[in-house]
């Protein structure tokens, strides 16, 4: 499930920035958290998957209400049983005059009403109205300012906007909404600070403290010891208090929290192995990077700034070591954009890292079954100046920030490094999914990225659309491979452009279990790919994964390692196959449709004006857009064929709406 931060015009970027690194501190990794624009809010199906909807605090003396779609479309998601929280806000409540219920087809407020957003409970006919916070100069973040809660206890100081509050004086007494905190201040009369109300059939907390705001981090760090000389240890207690608070509104609000105790992990040391019957594999890609020697650098290793992050490669001697630091020490700030540096221990000669420091993810196991599955695609045992086969060079690391952003956001390596290489994680703290998504990895799933490098020449850049096709149509083959889930991997399926699904067995419904992301870099005629994937492996219901499609008392067990091995069998024989054609997809269009989903299937395509119904034919053979022929109406139709092809990078594809939106 999703948390959606609302990322408007008018959101503040310090609050919305927060609100996500909050979040996703204390509930990762039960929920994905992720901005949503108000474009997304007004046309796209977003709510079925969304157990919290979060509006951040807006840009001081603002005047930019959200717009009106939107608006209508997160009243009607609460009505229905949403969650809403909103940060760091006057809430002005007041009396409506009429019953609102817009999923009831009752509108007779405007849900702009004199503030930047309202939320009606129609039952108690109370209006909730999100108003801009004062602009006062320095102060326009906020001041300090202490809680007392519903039961006594005080939490603070955390940072208020300069006189913000719950304003409770238009409401009748009978219909108040529940308080859950009041400003311990001398000058106001227990101005409310949080409260907590029904919207329909769901609920919505309103702060107009900053919770998103951590205390030890700037902007509130500087504050808050503006106005008094907190040591580091006062600012932790305080944080703690205000992490309490939050965690409590998320529990209200109906979230499954991770325990308390559970902080979110920070990124582990990596390894970077070869297979054992190729022993020069690391040393080649040491010297790619301009390391000639890496047991004379000491305990020190070898640092690498690159773009993005910074690394530091160690001897494999040094392993112990590097494992034995607490990670949680180095990486004491809650954004993953500081996590830095990494370390990477790298092993020569074809040696592995003992068992105990990788516990999820056994690479002894793994290269195994990848010198099985490689032996039944019938692949090279030899290739050109010394190079090696997909799968190959490993990089593992059992947490990492993300393993698409690590290869393709720094530029040294994406050029540098020899390829294939490929990078894979038990575990991500910000993955990422097509358009910007984030791609949430609990465990059981299965996450890697494979660089590669090829010439311009052997494949031309408008056959680059197909790498996303034919890496989706590998994972589908895979997974009917006999070491993998054999015949009930019948079940695997390719939505388009991107995305795996399974067929669960017995109600026949269709969920996602994976997805695909391509990312290229041209420089000098050649291109860089580094394809992602994350595929659902052995998670337990309700999260759909592989697993799940074997019947009960089958011999039959996947594990990531023999998944990961043929997966990476059947593309390279696909991809050697593929650039040797220069991109043409020809060789496997046939299979691939086999394997999809949309064959016949009837859509309405909303990009174009007024909406047509279309059925999917295929894909075209040059650049791999969608292919659908209108539906006709009456005996008409005119002379020939009138297609309509579709982007798979412009357009979003709702398969259980049956509809292809322009994606935002």
């Amino acid at each position: 499930m999703d948390v959606l931060v609302y990322s408007g015009p008018s959101t503040s970027p310090p609050s919305l920035s927060h609100t996500l690194t909050a979040l996703r501190a204390v509930l990762l990794p039960h929920y994905a958290v992720q901005p949503v624009a108000h474009q997304s809010l007004a046309a796209h199906p977003w709510t079925a998957t969304c157990a919290l909807l979060v509006i951040p605090a807006f840009v001081a003396g603002t005047s930019g209400a959200i717009q009106p779609a939107a608006a209508a479309a997160v009243q009607k998601y609460a009505e229905r049983g949403g969650k809403v929280l909103v940060l760091g806000t006057d809430v002005r409540v007041r009396e409506s005059r009429a019953r609102v219920s817009i999923s009831a087809g009752i509108e007779s407020v405007s849900l702009a009403d004199q503030g930047l957003l309202t939320l009606t409970d129609g039952g108690a006919r109370l209006n909730f109205s999100v108003m801009p916070t004062k602009a006062s100069g320095e102060a326009i973040v906020g001041v300090p300012a202490t809680l007392t809660l519903a039961d006594g206890s005080s939490v603070g100081p955390l940072i208020r906007p300069p006189g913000a509050a719950i304003d409770l004086s238009d409401a009748a007494s009978a219909d108040r909404p529940t308080v859950l905190a009041n400003y311990d201040t001398s000058d106001e009369s227990r101005a409310v600070a949080g409260v907590k109300t029904r919207i329909g059939d769901g609920a919505a907390i309103f702060w107009s403290a900053h919770l998103e705001y951590s205390l030890r981090e700037e902007i509130a760090s500087s504050i808050l010891c503006k106005h008094n000389p907190f040591t580091p240890q006062e600012l932790a207690t305080r944080e703690e208090g205000r992490v309490r608070v939050l965690r409590e509104s998320l529990a209200a609000l109906g979230l499954t929290l991770p325990a308390r105790g559970s902080a979110v992990p920070r990124p582990s040391p990596q390894v970077l192995t070869g297979a054992p019957w190729r022993p020069g594999i690391v040393r080649r890609i040491l010297e790619g990077l301009d390391i000639t020697d890496l047991e004379t650098t000491s305990d020190k290793g070898v640092e690498i700034k690159d773009s993005n992050d910074a690394f530091i490669i160690h001897p494999a001697s040094a392993s112990s070591t590097v494992f034995g630091i607490d990670q949680a020490e180095g990486y004491v700030n809650e954004d993953p954009a500081t996590w830095n540096p990494k370390h990477v221990v790298a092993f020569e000669g074809g040696g592995l890292p003992a068992r105990e420091l990788v516990p999820r993810f056994d690479l002894k196991t793994y290269y195994t079954a990848l010198e099985d599955a490689r032996k039944v695609q019938d692949l090279s045992e030899n290739y050109i100046d010394e190079g090696w086969g997909m799968g190959e060079a490993l990089l593992y690391g059992d947490v990492v920030t993300s393993t698409q952003t690590m290869l393709d956001k720094n530029t040294a390596l994406l050029t540098t490094l020899p390829t294939p290489l490929l990078s894979l994680a038990s575990s991500q703290l910000a993955g990422r999914g097509r358009g910007g998504n984030v791609w949430l990895s609990p465990p059981g799933c299965l996450q890697f990225s494979l660089l590669l490098r090829t010439s311009l020449s052997a494949l031309p850049g408008p056959k680059i659309v197909f790498v996303q096709y034919l890496l989706a149509l590998a994972v589908a083959e895979a997974c009917r491979d006999a070491t993998v889930l054999g015949e009930d991997g019948a079940r695997v399926r390719i939505k388009w452009p991107n995305d795996i699904y399974v067929e669960i067995p017995g109600s026949g419904e269709r969920k996602k279990i994976g997805g695909i992301l391509v990312n290229t870099s041209f420089s000098a005629g050649r291109v860089e790919l580094v394809i992602g994937c994350g595929l659902n492996v052995l998670n337990p219901p309700p999260i759909a994964s592989l697993a799940q499609l074997l019947p009960p008392g089958s011999e039959r067990h996947p594990t990531m390692e023999r998944t990961l091995a043929a997966i990476m069998a059947h593309f390279e024989r696909m991809w050697t196959a593929f650039v040797a054609a220069r991109g043409s997809f020809a060789p496997f269009m046939d299979l691939y449709l086999d394997r999809w989903l949309h064959s016949d299937q009837l859509v309405t395509l909303t990009t174009v004006t007024p909406p047509r119904k279309v059925r999917i034919v295929g894909l075209t053979p040059d650049h791999g857009l969608l292919r659908t022929l209108p539906e006709r109406d009456g005996w008409g139709g005119g002379q020939g064929t009138e297609y309509i092809d579709l982007q798979p990078d412009g357009n979003s594809f709702d398969l259980m709406a049956g509809l292809i939106k322009t994606k935002t």
